[in-house]
This record gives structure tokens, C-alpha cells and sequence, in this order.
């Protein structure tokens, strides 16, 4: 391959131009749209309309679906966050269901071996990967708490209901495609590691399923599974935490050398919680909060709302200059304070301050790269000595996370993010369960003395970030990301084409962008070289990266837009070959 095909797609070289891989995907329209990261999930979604749900319904089927055919990024066993409209009520609130440290966590339980893991988050290794594959990796998860909250309290259906094409297909299967034999073949020599895991996921030699043929494909069955969604459906949502079903995941973790009790398991409970509300160019953003990136995302939007992006232009230069430096500030902030402001001193509301986003804001250059630090303890009102973790992050390769929104024929909306964190979580299948669990204990910075130090029932840093916007009293779009670090500045972006630059849900998400997370700035290839050139003289670290190479490199968006005439847009994500969105028809 030449070496200008990821670096710039706008110019030839010296044997002369190449041509180039267009790749796009089409919008729907309807009365409603959820839209997915697999065709399955969204399917599951549209039928909850079609049987008189509302959005939050559609949106629980959809990521209980998303959790079987999926399942390297999300499922039962990991934790999420839903951020949710209420046409009628006119109000956003979020349901919390992350994962959640055992009590018996402890800020020493993962020693350092020296060096950097380049495959985590900048933090210090730790003895045997310790913290990021196998069974000291889990972390309590949330997935079942959270979803049958947000039906049981929002939703018109049975939980049962909602459940039951999850249960479909878990017990019938789904084609195995290229897409998953490929996010198998990526973790291959884990998978093979964990016999009870190995047994759900690969073939009888170890391999990774594949089909070789359209008309015979290779079905993934998950018998297991079934059966454990089938007793929650029967048993209620506590039956996960409490009853038989808890019994089972707690022996078998504890038998293998995992700190997880009973009592964690039963001590869990999802969250019905506010919403961060951002003023946005004369439209509301709605975000989780807390130790997520939400928060981070917020901060950023209350910056750039005091700058016109409209006026600088869509993608030039002087535009992604301006958002690139408020990235910057919301990431030094964020690597220094945020974490579980219910274990620490986390001041939110100073970061938050409209104040404090014009003194970051004053600061800005037009002509040059300022030297961007995160703010003072004094200026923040922090009284705790713990020192910030490690800001640097190496390229994004072991992340998992979906993402999925619904919007229905009355308004009502949702945006929801959840995951395992690392591709296939902590590799470990609950035995006799076909439970797969996240290894939350990842997100913990293990060096002991920070805000997000390791400790017991404390929820980690996460970068999930789903947003509603809303203008007036209705919603207008539902926008989120799947893609670890890279989350907040591609929600960002999209929110701010949607509103600063009025394109419809399609061109948001498909326009190029850049992404501030590392040290340098990652952009699309897809921006005139001039565009990059300037970038670069302002200072910026500028990297290109070519999307048609399909490295995931600006994360996977899905975005749904409601006009005021009440269609709803629904797109999703041109670069993730499985992503989908779909609409109905019905209005109920």
C-alpha cells in the first residue's frame, strides 16, 4: 500500500491519482426510527412500536438485543447509561447503570509491574493484566437493573414483552458475518484462554465461526443466554441479582479467584437521575453526568457556545481550531477531577461554570495553540491533595461499546450507551449462564492517590456520552457514539452540525471530523490538505487517519433527527459495516 493512502485522499503522487472507496450509508424517515449498531437490535426496537411501545421501550428491546448479537460489546453483563425524553412531561432525565467496584476493592489490589499498557487508557501496567482480562477484571454489572428500570417506570410494555427478541434470538441464533468472525479473530488467543467462554463463541477447534456461503451461514446459538433472559423475563429483573441466576455468577467467579460477593450483587440498584442541561446556540443538550462523558461533553459545549461556529464555516481551519482547543481544556480537566463524586470530591458544578468556560474560552488563540492546562484546585474549590492521572493515550484498540437511540411518533426520545469496555469485556462466560462480563475494573486508574484510584463500590471514570437535544418543548435529536475516549468529541461535532450548521441527521453524522483524545490531533483524510496544512501551522499535532481502512479511528455514531413537522431521520454510522437504522410506519 502507498504510504499517502492514509495519509490524505485528495492528491495523487508521483504514478499519479488512485481512486478512491466511496463509502456511505442511506437515512430513513419515518413517524419513528431507532437505529442501531445491528440490524437485529434495531428490528427488536421497531416491533416494541409496533405493539404501542414508546421510545423507551424500543430502546430497552433494542439494547437487550444488542447484548446477544453483539456480544463483544455489551450485554448483560456490562452496564450503560439512557438518557431519556418525556414529550408529555417535557423534562430529560437519565437512568445510571454502570458497573460498580466489588466492596472488597481495594486501591493496592492490582500491583504495578512498571511501564505503560499502550492497550488501556495511559495507565500503569499491572501484573498479568490483571485488571483487564480474566475474573479480578469484573466489575458488578448493571445492564439488567437499568433497562428494566427505565420499562418498568417509562415504558407501556411488559417487561417480558421487551424481552422476548433478545430471548428469540439468543435460543434461534443469527448469521455469523465477516464482522463477526473478524471481532473474534481480533481476540482469538483470549477467548481460547477461558473454556466456558471459548465453548459459547467458538468452534469445536477453537477457531472463530464463520460462513463461507450466503446460503448456508453459520448460525450463533446461545442457548445459555436464552435461558437466563427467559428467567428474568419470568422472574423479574432481581432474579439476575438476587435469586438462582446470581447464585450461579457469583461461584463460579469466586471459584476462579474473584472478589465478587452475594452481597455486591444484591446491593445493586440503578439510578433514575437528572440530566446535565447545556444551553447550545439557542437549542438544550441532555447529558449523563457524573463521572461520565457526559460531563466532559457538556463542558466542552458550554465553551463553544460562547464562540460562532457558524460563522467560521463548517470544517475550516479557524473552526476546528475552536473546538479542538475546547477538547483539550475538557480533557485536562477531566483526566484531573472527574471520577465518583460519591466516593470523592469531584467539583462538577465549578467545571460546569459558565465562568469558568469563558475564563478557558479568553484564553483561546486564533493565531496559535495555546498551552492548555487543566484549573486550579483554588480555582476549581478543591480541597483534596490527590494528583490527576495520566492525560496520555495511546491509539484506541481494545475498546467495546454500542450505542443506540430511539425517537417515537409522540417525541419521545432516547439515546443510550452501553458496554463491556474491552472488546469481549473480561473474556469470561459466567458458566451454565452464557453470561459474558465486562472488566469494569479497567477503568480505575490502578495507581493508588488519584480521584479515580481503585476502591469498593465505586463507580468508575467512563466515557460513555449519549445526548437528546431539544428546542423549545420538543425533542430534535437523539445523537450518540460508540468508540471509548473518542465518544465526546464525536458527539460533540455531530451536535454542533446539527445546530450550527442545520444539516439533517445524515450529513451530521457523515461529515469528516477530528478528534482531540491523544496528545496529537487525529483527522480524516477526507478534509482538504489545505485544511490540515493550516491546522498543523496553528500548532496542532495533526495525524490523518483514512476511514475506508475501517480502523475505527473517530468513533461509530448513530443519529436521529425529528422535524417539526414530526418525521423523524434516523442514520447510522457508514464505517461500522453492521450498523443499521430503521423506521416505522405506525404512530400510536
Amino acid at each position: 500500500m502507498s504510504s499517502h493512502s492514509h495519509n490524505q485522499s485528495d492528491t495523487g503522487n508521483a504514478s499519479g491519482a488512485h481512486s478512491t472507496w466511496q463509502v456511505s450509508r442511506t437515512p430513513v424517515k419515518g413517524k419513528g426510527v431507532v437505529g442501531a449498531k445491528t440490524p437485529q437490535a434495531v428490528d427488536a426496537g421497531l416491533a416494541m412500536l409496533a405493539k404501542g411501545g414508546n421510545a423507551i421501550d424500543a430502546a430497552a428491546a433494542a439494547a437487550f438485543t444488542a447484548g446477544v448479537t453483539e456480544p463483544w460489546m455489551n450485554g448483560l453483563g456490562g452496564g450503560g447509561f439512557m438518557v431519556v425524553w418525556l414529550a408529555t412531561e417535557r423534562r430529560s432525565l437519565v437512568i445510571e447503570y454502570p458497573m460498580i467496584s466489588p466492596l472488597a476493592a481495594t486501591e493496592t489490589m492490582f500491583p504495578l509491574s512498571g511501564g505503560v499498557d499502550a492497550a488501556l487508557f495511559g495507565w500503569p501496567s499491572v501484573v498479568d493484566n490483571a485488571n483487564v482480562l480474566g475474573y479480578r477484571s469484573i466489575a458488578v454489572p448493571g445492564t439488567v437493573a437499568g433497562l428494566a428500570l427505565a420499562v418498568e417506570r417509562y415504558g407501556r410494555l411488559p417487561l417480558a414483552t421487551v424481552l422476548e427478541p433478545a430471548i428469540v434470538a439468543a435460543e434461534e441464533g443469527f448469521p455469523v458475518t465477516w464482522h463477526t468472525t473478524l471481532m473474534t479473530a481480533k481476540d482469538l488467543g483470549n477467548l481460547q484462554r477461558f473454556p466456558s467462554t471459548a465453548k459459547v463463541f467458538l468452534n469445536a477447534q477453537g477457531n472463530p465461526l464463520a460462513s463461507l456461503e450466503q446460503t448456508n451461514p453459520t448460525i450463533l446459538r446461545q442457548p445459555d443466554l436464552a435461558a437466563t433472559l427467559r428467567a428474568i423475563a419470568d422472574q423479574g429483573p432481581r432474579a439476575f441479582y438476587e435469586g438462582e441466576l446470581a447464585a450461579r455468577i457469583v461461584e463460579f467467579l469466586a471459584a476462579n479467584g474473584a472478589i465478587i460477593t452475594r452481597d455486591d450483587f444484591a446491593a445493586y440498584e440503578a439510578l433514575d437521575a437528572p440530566t446535565i442541561t447545556t444551553g447550545y446556540h439557542g437549542a438544550t443538550v441532555h447529558a449523563a453526568g457524573k463521572g461520565t462523558g457526559g460531563t466532559s461533553l457538556s463542558q466542552a459545549l458550554r465553551m463553544l457556545d460562547r464562540v460562532d461556529l457558524a460563522a467560521s464555516g463548517h470544517g475550516t481551519p479557524e473552526t476546528l481550531h475552536l473546538l479542538a482547543q475546547a477538547f483539550r481544556q475538557a480533557f485536562a480537566d477531566r483526566f484531573a477531577y472527574l471520577a465518583d463524586p460519591d466516593s470523592n470530591e469531584v467539583p462538577i458544578d465549578a467545571l460546569l461554570d459558565p465562568e469558568y468556560a469563558a475564563e478557558c474560552v479568553a484564553r483561546w488563540r486564533e493565531d496559535g495553540l495555546p498551552a492548555i492546562q487543566a484549573g486550579t484546585k483554588a480555582r476549581l474549590g478543591v480541597s483534596h491533595t490527590l494528583a490527576g492521572s495520566v492525560p496520555e493515550y495511546a491509539a484506541h484498540r481494545d475498546g467495546s461499546t454500542t450505542h443506540l437511540g430511539a425517537i417515537d411518533a409522540e417525541g419521545n426520545a432516547v439515546a443510550l450507551t452501553q458496554t463491556l469496555l474491552s472488546g469481549w469485556g473480561s473474556r469470561v462466560v459466567a458458566e451454565g449462564t452464557g453470561v459474558l462480563l465486562n472488566n469494569g475494573m479497567m477503568w480505575f486508574d490502578p495507581e493508588p492517590g488519584r480521584p479515580n484510584s481503585v476502591g469498593g463500590r465505586k463507580r468508575p471514570l467512563t466515557n460513555m456520552a449519549p445526548a437528546l437535544v431539544t428546542r423549545g418543548d420538543g425533542v430534535v435529536a437523539s445523537v450518540g457514539s460508540s468508540g471509548g475516549r473518542k465518544i465526546m468529541n464525536a458527539n460533540a461535532q455531530i451536535i454542533s452540525n446539527l445546530v450550527d450548521f442545520g444539516m439533517d441527521a445524515h450529513a451530521a453524522l457523515e461529515a469528516p471530523r477530528i478528534d482531540a483524545s491523544t496528545r496529537q490531533l487525529i483527522a480524516s483524510s477526507r478534509f482538504p490538505r489545505a485544511t490540515l496544512d493550516r491546522l498543523g501551522a496553528l500548532g496542532h499535532a495533526v495525524v490523518t487517519r483514512d476511514e475506508t481502512l475501517l480502523t475505527g479511528d473517530f468513533a461509530s455514531p448513530i443519529a436521529i433527527e425529528r422535524g417539526e413537522d414530526g418525521t423523524v431521520i434516523g442514520a447510522a454510522d457508514p464505517w461500522y459495516f453492521p450498523a443499521t437504522a430503521g423506521a416505522a410506519s405506525q404512530s400510536h
